[in-house]
């Protein structure tokens, strides 16, 4: 790469961990490998909408007026933000501008954005600035996007740079809520953010497979989806 692109190994070194830290690629023995990646998210916000909105709902009831929050980018926990703009004021730090103006910007809530290099495929902000604000911090309630969850593993992601920003989170937080529809139990991920056993609740849309939902149950995960809820109104 040196030799085709006339510059130094040193700055080809440089230029790929840099796109590695951001979660671009992989390093692997004698170059690098592109990393998986999700569909935009102007894609994603009208895929499985409905769904979406549900988890939205039940997660907004969840969190309620609960605190410090922060709120991963994504095209659920944009369904989230949405939700909640409709409840009591709340505390939000968010890497994604679209969460915050889901919030209208402050005008109700008290949202702070982390700050970071504007990723327009994700519709998030990236890199150092984001981590240092999230390691600033110690917050009540995280809400994570799951990019895939693993019924061995735990939640698992694409890529090392946001595995190391769901690790941090899962650091500077009391609470953890996972929100992920259907198509993410047993979505491949490379890199393992968290094990089961230290997210506390999933929101989703449907009951997860059975293999998922005996791993859960053993962690001591809560599994929050429409019909629970349902269920638990009758019983009352």
């Amino acid at each position: 790469m040196a030799e085709r692109y006339s510059v130094s190994m040193e700055t080809i070194r440089r230029d790929l961990a840099s796109l590695e830290k951001n979660g671009l690629l992989t390093r692997v023995h004698g170059g690098a490998i592109p990393t998986a990646r999700a569909a935009p998210i102007s894609m994603r916000v009208n895929s499985l909408s409905s769904e979406k909105a549900s988890i939205g709902e039940l997660t907004a009831k969840l969190v309620g007026r609960d605190g410090w929050i922060f709120i991963t980018h994504g095209s659920t926990t944009l369904s989230v933000a949405k939700a909640l703009d409709e409840g009591s004021p709340i505390s939000v730090m968010t890497n994604m501008p679209a969460i915050a103006e889901a919030l209208h910007g402050g005008v109700k809530h008290r949202v702070t954005l982390t700050g970071g290099e504007y990723d327009y495929a994700d519709g998030a902000l990236n890199g150092q600035q984001v981590l240092d604000a999230i390691s600033e911090c110690v917050f009540d309630t995280v809400v994570i996007a799951a990019y895939g969850i693993d019924p061995v593993h735990g939640l698992v992601e694409s890529g090392k740079y946001l595995q190391h920003m769901k690790r941090l989170l899962f650091q500077r937080s009391h609470r953890r809520i996972a929100v992920a529809d259907h198509s993410k139990f047993g979505a491949p991920g490379s890199y393992i953010s968290a094990p089961l056993s230290e997210i506390g609740t999933i929101v989703t849309d449907q009951p997860p497979p059975s293999a998922f939902a005996e791993a859960l149950d053993e962690a001591g995960v809560r599994v929050i989806y429409p019909a629970t809820v349902k269920e638990s109104d009758n019983d009352q």
